[in-house]
């Protein structure tokens, strides 16, 4: 599509491309044109380009990967996305807390935007309940390690590694690439450096190394929690390449309600 209007923003160095195709009577765009919007050489750059599609219930997010493939759920792509609408395209400051109604192949995720919003604001999401299956061990780097099968509309294999050496994004540089193509998940590596306190490096399907993955941050959370590694009954703060993001367990619910910002970076036009 020639000469379409192109936002980019990100949800701490998680960069995407966003297309706002609501009144544009298309659908989302073809894996082809993904492709080439994420370029970082011959395009725009970017982990992933959200598209935004009219629904009778708020408004339809179609997420696609640096490779075209679609994932279900994106967490800083959805927040990206709440900041655009609450903020009719940046264009004016929240007066007041929004609340905006995502439709994603992964559920509903219902998001409220702080006040005061506007090319930059925090956004609370809320994930959904998290599923959690049994461990399962695997061999990483000649070691047997234990993993925790987790499903956050997407799936994710968590490994807490506090012995491994060096930095985790290492780690996950090297591991994530086969155990990803082994288990068509994304891999998360973590470990706790303080109470209430994670830190995360994460290899995303579709995707690779990204400076954060909110999806990625809360089946962490999850996992830590389901393992006793940290309180239910606390928030957690989740530290990954990119910044922190925030995880609470609402009781009433079971839901995970993820807090972090969003950034305007810059709009124009393609093609």
């Amino acid at each position: 599509m020639a000469g379409m209007r192109i936002t980019k923003l990100h949800g701490l160095g998680n960069d995407f491309v966003l297309l706002d195709w609501r009144q544009a009577g298309v659908d989302a765009p073809s894996i082809e044109l993904a492709r080439k919007l994420c370029d970082r050489h011959r395009g725009v750059g970017a982990d992933g380009v959200l598209t935004l599609l009219p629904h009778a219930d708020g408004t339809r997010l179609v997420i696609h990967n640096p490779d075209g493939s679609r994932p279900e759920m994106c967490g800083n792509g959805a927040r990206c996305a709440a900041l655009w609408l609450a903020t009719d395209g940046l264009q004016k400051a929240t007066g007041a807390e929004v609340r905006v109604r995502l439709q994603t192949d992964a559920g509903v995720r219902d998001c409220t935007v702080a006040e005061g919003a506007r090319l930059i604001g925090d956004v609370e999401i809320a994930m959904g309940v998290p599923e959690i299956a049994p461990h399962r061990t695997f061999v990483v780097e000649g070691a047997m390690r234990e993993a925790t099968p987790v499903s956050m509309g997407n799936p994710h294999r968590v490994f807490f590694v506090e012995d491994a050496p060096g930095p985790l994004l290492s780690l996950a540089a090297r591991a994530g690439p086969q155990l990803c193509l082994a288990e068509d998940a994304n891999i998360e590596f973590a470990r706790r450096t303080a109470p209430q306190q994670l830190e995360v490096a994460v290899w995303e399907r579709g995707a690779g190394l990204t400076q954060a993955c909110g999806t990625g941050a809360c089946a962490v959370a999850a996992a830590a929690m389901a393992r006793g590694v940290v309180e239910k009954s606390k928030p957690v703060a989740v530290d990954l390449p990119g910044g922190r993001l925030v995880l609470r367990l609402e009781p009433a619910s079971g839901q995970l309600l993820m807090r972090g910002p969003a950034q305007f970076v810059f709009s124009g036009e393609w093609g």
